[in-house]
This record gives structure tokens, sequence and C-alpha cells, in this order.
């Protein structure tokens, strides 16, 4: 008897890879997002061990890092972007001695240029790069972000055009919080838990550790991003009601570039640096919008904080622990100006911002 070779036809064979096709199809999502749930994980890991820092920081210190401190306290010019952010003052806490050890050298040294110059990108030091700003801190990018190895572009400003060496400074996409005001605001500071050029115990927080926000995620702007979430506008109504609204509307009246200036590229591209642009959030914009200056003052920026994590961000709080807060936080009116005292307007994202609003509540 004679039998008949067994082989797939050219259907069969088809059919099998369409089957396989569709089986790897529907598995990568679930490959992506494991990984991404992966990244979340180390990147809330990261955030609790900055909390941890801070609370180390303030047992030796007795009190809470300044956001705006440093270099520039024999500078008669005293410029506000030439002061160390709160991350300089952390590294003794996250395993970072010798690096601390070389920012007080600078400092010390009466000789060296760097210790009165700005560190940040908003002005240009004829010294050139500060080289202990270079290298990538892993510790303050989270792994969802693809820009660790970013550095800060070149800037200076020539007849509007930007030039120069920079600094070059690495990134950061940890953000320090200035509550539900920019850390300068009409005179006043920041309503946080961190405050510029002054040092607070956690005692100051009196709506409590658990209910006051301490810091978040910002997604590192790209080096030419225009895209809503990475990209600096301002509307020139900041007395106006609508200012705001106006910020948080793609197409809305009022919104433009921050003319002459590629703000887009400063967001976390500078994690040593207390320039609002640079290293810090607020909590008035809800989480994954655009962030948004005022012209009428240096200070006046207004961004609240970004991921790459779907649907929201993570959140540090002053107690230490981590919490997800979705993009859809509950951000009360809008239209107020930003407050100087008492409760915030800003709905339980603005209360959880205020770190003595006498609104004592939790996210």
């Amino acid at each position: 008897m004679s039998r008949r070779p067994f082989a797939f036809t050219l259907v069969e064979l088809l059919v099998v890879i369409a089957i396989i096709g569709v089986l790897i199809a529907l598995l990568l999502p679930a490959v992506q997002a494991a990984r991404e749930a992966a990244r979340r994980t180390s990147c809330s890991n990261k955030l609790r061990q900055l909390g941890i820092a801070t609370h180390n920081y303030h047992d030796t210190s007795n009190s809470l890092p300044s956001y705006n401190y440093g270099p520039d306290t024999r500078d008669p010019n005293e410029w506000g972007m030439a002061k160390y952010s709160t991350f300089v003052a952390l590294l003794p806490f996250i395993e970072m001695s010798a690096l601390a050890e070389q920012f007080q050298e600078q400092d010390r040294d009466p000789s060296n240029p760097w210790h009165k110059v700005e560190i940040c990108d908003a002005f240009m030091s004829m010294s050139g790069p500060n080289p202990i700003l270079n290298a990538s801190m892993p510790a303050l990018v989270c792994p969802s972000d693809p820009g660790l190895n970013l550095k800060s572009r070149d800037i200076d400003y020539v007849d509007g055009e930007a030039s120069g060496d920079g600094h070059h400074a690495a990134s950061t996409s940890y953000m320090i919080s200035s509550g539900d005001t920019a850390f300068i605001y009409d005179g006043h500071t920041g309503r946080g838990p961190f405050v510029s050029k002054e040092w607070r115990g956690l005692e100051s927080i009196t709506d409590g550790t658990s209910n006051t926000i301490m810091m978040s995620e910002h997604r590192i702007s790209d080096n030419n991003s225009r895209s809503v979430l990475d990209t600096n506008v301002y509307s020139s109504n900041m007395s106006g009601g609508d200012w705001f609204i106006a910020c948080l509307s793609e197409e809305g009246p009022g919104r433009e570039y921050y003319p002459g200036v590629s703000i887009d590229r400063q967001i976390g591209r500078n994690w040593a640096s207390a320039s609002s642009m640079a290293t810090s959030f607020s909590t008035i914009m809800p989480p994954n919008s655009p962030a948004c200056t005022d012209l009428a003052s240096p200070y006046g920026y207004y961004a609240g904080p970004t991921s790459y994590h779907p649907m929201g961000v993570l959140v540090l709080k002053c107690d230490a622990s981590v919490i997800f807060v979705s993009d859809m936080v509950d951000t009360g009116d809008l239209t107020q100006p930003p407050p100087t005292d008492g409760p915030s307007p800003y709905g339980i994202w603005g209360e959880t911002g205020s770190a003595s609003g006498n609104e004592a509540k939790s996210l």
C-alpha cells in the first residue's frame, strides 16, 4: 500500500502564521504593560528614597532643605536662578557624598569663578560648562522617562538668539512642589513644604505630613519638543480669571509659545538648578496638563506634574509615602488667582499642595 507523504499545504501554513501573528499581537500589549508596571514600581521606589533622604536631612539639620540656596551668596546681583535646588542638599543622603563635597569645594574656593556665577541655563557663564553638573543622575530620573542622558541645551541670549556653551547639566524627572502657587508670587513664597531661601522644619507643615505633597514627576523636555506636555506656553492676562483655563485649552485664547525663548527645552534639564522651570511644579494645573508662565514675572511659572505613566502621575507626600494621582483629580476653581494664605481654591489637588492652608485633607 502506498502512503501519502505528510506535508502542510500553503493554505495551512498561512493559517498557522496568521494564528501566531494574532497571538503575538495579543501578547505584546501585556508584555508592554508588564514592563511599564516594573518601571513604574522602580520610579515609585526612587521617589520614596528621596522622601526618606529628606527625612534623614531633617534628622541631621533639624529642618527641611531650602529650595533655592547656594553659590551666589557673594554675588551682589543675587540672581535667583543661580542657586542650588533641593536635590543638591540631598546628595549626602542618596549616597552621593563625593559629589556633595565637590559642590562645597566649588563654593568655598574664592578663586573659582563658579562660586558665584549661574548654574542654570537661563544665563550663560563665561567660564564654560560646569563639570560637576555633567554626569547623568539615574537616582533622579524615572525609568519610564527616556531623558536620562539628555543634557541642558546651550543658552546665551544675544539679540533674541540662543547660542554659547551653556552648562550641559544632567536632567531630572523628579520635581519639588511649590504648593498651590509658584515659588515666588506677588512678594510671597511658595506654599509647599520647601521654601525659597528658607529652612523650615516639619512642624511648619501644619496640615499634616500625610496630607501634603512633597515631590512628583515631570517629563524631561525633548531637544526639539513642541508637544503640549513638554512645552512652556504663556498667557499675558495673569490678572484675569481665565488664565489657567486658557492654559488648559490646546487652542485657547492667550496661548502662544514664550516669545524668543525655547523654554520647552529647559523643563527638567538641570537637576541642580533652583530654576522653577527646571526643578519645580505647582498643584494648580492638573497632572499631565500644559506648562504655563506669566511674562510679568520670571518666577510666575505654573506647571503641574507630568509622566509617561498612563492616566496620572506618582506623587511623594511629606510622610515619605508614594501614591498615584489621576489626571482627573479635583482642581476646584481654576478661575481664581494663586492664594497667598488660607485654604486653597484648587480643590483637593491644591489643598494637598499647601503645607499650612488649614485644610487637612488627603488624596
